[in-house]
């Protein structure tokens, strides 16, 4: 686990740039006194990592410093390619760059690596459509995102569960796809909601209000906690 979670810091740094003890040890589940000490094992085995005291200081990296991926375990390799296989990525339009992207991962990993890949992909197929025709298209995904990515806000008209026509102002936070169903989260009147896209009636992008969103919203957290709310209904 030690090894696994070496992997995952440089990795972190390597995205991040910079990071503290305290944001690593929360996103790795483990104590900063923890990280401490695999900051220590890995200048111990001639990682250049190094501390920037101070403000907006934390752990870094040299900006030459690159991990190879030649590290991955059958197990994680089957992770990737599996996890990457869901048409949901089609219906964002970003399909083609993404099947791009496996096959230069493919081409990276080393020969054994690489077979273990093809041997996964030829195995396992995940089809992520739904038998019902009406889920497969969501007229609104692409504007939604477009308004997610730019951080403008959005007006739309939606149909509750109950069938009310609701007129809403949207502050767009993210997209959520859940077996196939998009949803849409963001806040409007001050609470954070989520939205089923095939429920917008129509979606209407405000260029001009612009919004941050705020720093410690988590995507994933609130839609865990908002899922059980709608489950236990």
């Amino acid at each position: 686990m030690r090894a696994d979670r070496l992997i995952s810091i440089l990795m972190m740094l390597q995205m991040e740039g910079r990071m503290t003890a305290a944001e690593l040890a929360r996103r790795l589940e483990v104590s900063e006194r923890t990280i401490y000490r695999d900051m220590d094992a890995l200048s111990i085995s001639g990682v250049p990592v190094y501390a920037d005291p101070g403000v907006g200081g934390g752990f870094v990296l040299p900006a030459n410093y690159k991990m190879t991926i030649g590290g991955l375990t059958t197990a994680e390799i089957q992770a990737v390619f599996m996890h990457l296989a869901g048409g949901s990525f089609e219906q964002l339009g970003i399909g083609p760059p993404l099947r791009s992207a496996l096959l230069k991962l493919l081409h990276a990993l080393p020969d054994q690596s690489r077979r273990d890949a093809e041997w996964i992909q030829q195995r396992i197929y995940l089809d992520p459509e739904s038998w019902s025709q009406d889920e497969k298209t969501a007229p609104y995904l692409q504007a939604a995102q477009q308004a997610i990515w730019e951080q403008h806000a959005v007006t739309m008209t939606y149909t509750s569960r109950e069938g009310h026509e609701l007129c809403l102002k949207l502050k767009p936070y993210g997209l959520v796809a859940k077996a196939g169903v998009w949803f849409l989260v963001g806040e409007t009147e001050g609470n954070v909601r989520a939205f089923r896209l095939l429920r917008i009636d129509s979606l209407e992008g405000k260029q001009e209000e612009r919004f941050v969103r705020p720093e410690d919203f988590d995507l994933q957290v609130f839609w865990q906690e908002w899922l059980e709310k709608y489950e236990s209904r």
